[in-house]
Formats: C-alpha cells, sequence, structure tokens
C-alpha cells in the first residue's frame, strides 16, 4: 500500500464520518455522532498500527533480527 493511497484512505473516512455526523445532527441524533467520530478514529488507528507492525517487519529483516 503506497502512501499517498493511505493517505486517500484516511481522507476519505474522514469525510464520510462528517457527512454522517452531520445527517446525525440534523436528525437530532446527537448522541450517535459520538460514536461514529469514535469509530472512525479506531479504524484509523488500526490502519496506522498495521503500518507501524509493517515498518517493523521492515527494519527487523533490514538488519536480519530474530
Amino acid at each position: 500500500m503506497t502512501g499517498l493511497e493511505t493517505i486517500f484512505k484516511i481522507a476519505g473516512i474522514g469525510l464520510l464520518a462528517a457527512v454522517i455526523n452531520s445527517i446525525l445532527e440534523k436528525s437530532d441524533k446527537r448522541e450517535l455522532t459520538t460514536f461514529v467520530t469514535l469509530t472512525a478514529l479506531i479504524i484509523v488507528l488500526v490502519m496506522v498500527i498495521d503500518m507501524i507492525g509493517g515498518l517493523f517487519d521492515s527494519i527487523q529483516s533490514l538488519f536480519n533480527l530474530y
């Protein structure tokens, strides 16, 4: 996965969360907007953690660590 593709995925998730939040606020369901925001944040954090794991694997293979 390239860096630009990851940036677009994260931006897409943020944009989708913002649209859903604005729709929920207009329909007076503000308590759900928090859950939508937290869900988007968790999805992005999982993506970042996966990328960090890949970075550690690359460093480990670069230095031939076990």
